[in-house]
């Protein structure tokens, strides 16, 4: 049964990060505050929701019972259980990371924009839980990267770190410039953006991209979203502090 409903979490979780990764450009390319990209934001966002929460689950799944998702009809050998559980879960609790790290920032986009300058009303429960978890799954991550030695877990692990951090320094500073939180929002929103496509790079397109980037070059589906998204948001983010009069930094 287990098997079944992560086989139909990840087929509705295809299907929506597809679309998503596609609806992501829309509204960052077009006329911020304009109707359309008030509208495609808002299906962009829920998409991410969609997303990230069935990320959530199918890792959680996972990590409480590898075997019973990934080979519910095989008969292993101990050894090959062992295997299977260690590795399934290494990468359940990275893409458990790479989910918490889509949520956290989609929610912190949309409350940045709602709230504005009244960052007491980020001060909640439901906006400080999701960033700690996020926070402690990054530091798992780094944790087991170490021990694997995989120096890519160790790059998101750090990413993921760093922007947990990000978030609460944003939301605990003593005070904003004039319009920050339109920076802040366009930064998680690239934040969403490269855990997306990051996942989709090195997990979901695995095998398509397998068959184009060998050797070394299997690094470059791990690599390209970051690259691509850290320059987007460095240079979407002077563009329009320079717009909106926000000093940047």
């Amino acid at each position: 049964m287990i098997h079944l409903i992560h086989q139909f979490l990840l087929y509705f979780h295809i299907t929506l990060g597809a679309a998503g990764l596609v609806v992501f450009w829309l509204p960052t390319l077009s006329k911020k505050g304009s109707p359309f990209h008030k509208r495609i934001g808002k299906i962009f966002v829920w998409t991410m929701f969609a997303i990230s929460i069935s990320g959530i689950i199918m890792s959680i799944m996972v990590l409480l019972d590898p075997i019973g998702v990934r080979a519910p009809e095989r008969n292993l050998s101990l050894a090959q259980s062992l295997s299977l559980k260690q590795q399934s879960r290494e990468t359940a609790v990275f893409l458990l990371m790479l989910s918490m790290l889509v949520f956290v920032n989609v929610k912190q986009s949309i409350l940045v924009l709602k709230v504005k300058a009244e960052r007491d009303l980020l001060k909640t429960p439901s906006t400080l839980i999701p960033i700690g978890l996020l926070l402690v799954t990054g530091i798992i991550v780094g944790i087991v990267a170490i021990i694997i030695v995989q120096p890519l877990f160790i790059v998101f692990s750090i990413l993921s770190i760093v922007i947990s951090y990000g978030s609460l320094k944003y939301i605990f500073k003593k005070e904003l410039k004039e319009r920050e939180w339109i920076l802040e929002h366009m930064g998680n929103i690239f934040g969403a953006g490269i855990a997306a496509y990051t996942a989709f790079f090195a997990f979901g397109g695995r095998r398509f991209f397998d068959e184009i980037f060998t050797g070394n070059m299997q690094l470059i589906p791990w690599i390209l979203p970051s690259v691509i998204g850290v320059s987007a948001t460095i240079y979407f983010s002077k563009k329009y502090s320079k717009k909106y009069r926000v000093e940047y930094k």
